[in-house]
């Protein structure tokens, strides 16, 4: 008997482990990337999107935020997400841009008429649309649009006060196709450089200065080695919220609804907050620089016009500006 009793306890237990390895295998863990520093905006709001799902989902999902691109820059992110390396990230619409051109329409210069005009745009169903395109062209889904800040330009050794002080400057920018022709139809020298190398770009020369929101650039210490900042405001940063659409098919509803309403959720706190903390980061910014200038944006407007017409030619878009800039 003792020896039929042990049997059973075995078995027993063996089949306890099988029970406990098939909860862990029904696991699925979600690698959220992003390219910044865990006090950003969009990290803390990934930070709070992940915490939603991984309570709500009871150990169905557990997402695992990345920051200050351990995941790999932008690009690697969109890459990743259609190799299904990466499960989710924030990536910029301009980056997101060089897999589906029409996500540029969010990067084309002063296309948001200030932060009312923006969150009336990523609220309306525009937003969705450029959404559907994404997927269509990438198989990734976009759960929705997030905000940084209004992007402002710094320089390491003079300050920008007119149209003309661009002239012939190397200023970094990102894989980004409008923003890059921005740059060049106010005759800088725009240079792609990785989000990670931008700090000792500016600190050995490769560049004079960089473009970005201020709390990215505050966040990521650059008015250490830059000393001044120009709040030319030339584009929104608008970040898409990302998941592969190949994981989110394989979950359960249950789990895909968890992941839609923690995402909505999400969205409505960045877009409360997203405008204070880029004022706020500004001021920072000012106190930490020589000097900061508000030069005239007429001038700037004006010299990029061209862009709008090129990138709608280029990618059938005319329509989709149209509808942005109608909003109201």
């Amino acid at each position: 008997m003792r020896n039929v009793a042990w049997v059973l306890v075995l078995a027993s237990a063996f089949l306890l482990g099988l029970a406990a390895t098939g909860e862990a295998a029904a696991k699925q863990v979600l690698k959220l990337g992003t390219i910044l520093p865990t006090d950003n905006i969009l990290t803390e709001n990934a930070q709070e999107f992940a915490k939603k799902v991984n309570e709500r989902s009871k150990g169905e999902v557990e997402v695992v935020v990345y920051p200050n691109s351990q995941l790999g820059n932008e690009r690697d992110l969109m890459e990743g997400l259609q190799l299904g390396t990466v499960q989710m990230a924030e990536v910029s619409g301009g980056v997101m841009s060089t897999f589906a051109p029409e996500a540029g329409v969010f990067s084309l210069p002063f296309v948001f008429n200030g932060w009312d005009h923006l969150d009336k745009v990523l609220k309306n169903p525009v937003a969705d649309r450029l959404g559907e395109i994404v997927l269509k062209k990438t198989g990734i889904r976009t759960l929705g649009w997030m905000e940084q800040g209004f992007r402002v330009t710094l320089t390491v050794k003079k300050p920008i006060n007119s149209l003309k002080d661009f002239e012939g400057l190397k200023i970094r920018v990102p894989e980004d196709k409008v923003l890059i022709r921005t740059f060049q139809l106010v005759k800088a020298a725009p240079t792609v450089i990785p989000w990670g190398e931008v700090y000792t770009s500016l600190q050995t020369g490769v560049v004079e200065g960089m473009e970005s929101t201020t709390p990215a650039m505050y966040t990521m210490k650059f008015y250490e080695v830059a000393n001044y900042i120009a709040e030319t405001n030339h584009q929104h940063s608008v970040v898409g919220f990302l998941i592969s659409d190949k994981v989110f098919q394989s979950l359960s509803r249950a789990a895909q609804d968890i992941i839609v309403q923690a995402a909505r959720e999400t969205l409505e706190s960045n877009y409360r907050d997203a405008r204070g903390t880029a004022q706020k980061s500004l001021e920072l910014l000012r106190a930490k620089v020589k000097q900061s200038t508000t030069p005239d944006l007429k001038p700037f407007q004006e010299a990029v016009q061209p862009v709008y017409k090129e990138f709608a030619d280029q990618t059938g878009t005319a329509d989709l500006i149209r509808q942005v800039q109608a909003v109201r």
